[in-house]
């Protein structure tokens, strides 16, 4: 049976992905000069999101894997004060990749089962319809953040996710190296529906539905830019 995930609110990386995906940095050399820009390699960049069936009849589903397709956008690192870094992201809806199956054998076995083309095809329409994202109309989602910033002992980035007409206030966790020319940012985290202002998805009476909880994973690679 076919679970549409009608959350991606998507957003990950999201978007989030979403997102988040932050390309701030963390860990960057004293060093670096103020303002050095830095461009998303999506070649070597990775944002995709986790959702995971639930009720009843949930063995009739499918967990399913969302990822960006067509991930852009460019990081500028404040020397002088990290926390006034700031970060651009964005990725197309029409071109979300969902049930990789590639992606999906990574996963280990709560993403064993591969969905057929049909019903990939099918989730992905649901998913772009007007009742979820609405790809016609907001056909890019959008994240803007600046950091990073110490909270807890752990680094994090302060991120705007802008979807659906709306923007989203998040906080991303965020680990990021330089090395030579190139920054590489990655972290995992979890939303809840609810914190994008989306409903899960929900059949039967709430026998077949999505989870309510959405993992997150990015690791994104970028390289400095030319002067």
């Amino acid at each position: 049976m076919n679970m549409q995930p009608a959350w991606i609110r998507d957003w990950r990386f999201g978007a989030l992905a979403l997102g988040l995906t932050a390309l701030l940095v963390s860990g960057v050399a004293p060093a670096q000069d103020s303002g050095e820009r830095y461009v998303v390699d999506a070649a070597q960049s990775d944002l995709h999101w986790l959702v995971y069936k639930a009720g009843a009849l949930s063995r009739f589903g499918h967990n399913h894997t969302v990822a960006a397709g067509d991930l852009s956008g460019n990081v500028v690192v404040n020397g002088g004060d990290l926390a006034k870094s700031q970060l651009e992201l964005q990725f197309s809806v029409a071109k979300l990749v969902v049930d990789d199956p590639k992606l999906r054998s990574t996963l280990g076995e709560e993403f064993a089962s591969v969905p057929k083309e049909d019903d990939i095809a099918g989730t992905k329409r649901n998913m772009l319809s007007e009742r979820v994202l609405d790809g016609e109309k907001y056909p890019q989602i959008r994240i803007t953040g600046t950091g990073p910033m110490m909270a807890g002992g752990m680094q994090e980035l302060a991120v705007k996710v802008e979807m659906l007409g709306r923007v989203i206030d998040l906080k991303v966790p965020t680990a990021v190296t330089i090395d030579g020319d190139q920054l590489r940012a990655k972290g995992e985290f979890e939303l809840k529906h609810a914190d994008l202002g989306m409903q899960p998805f929900s059949a039967l009476a709430g026998a077949l539905q999505v989870g309510e909880t959405m993992s997150f994973t990015y690791d994104v690679t970028a390289r400095r830019a030319a002067r």
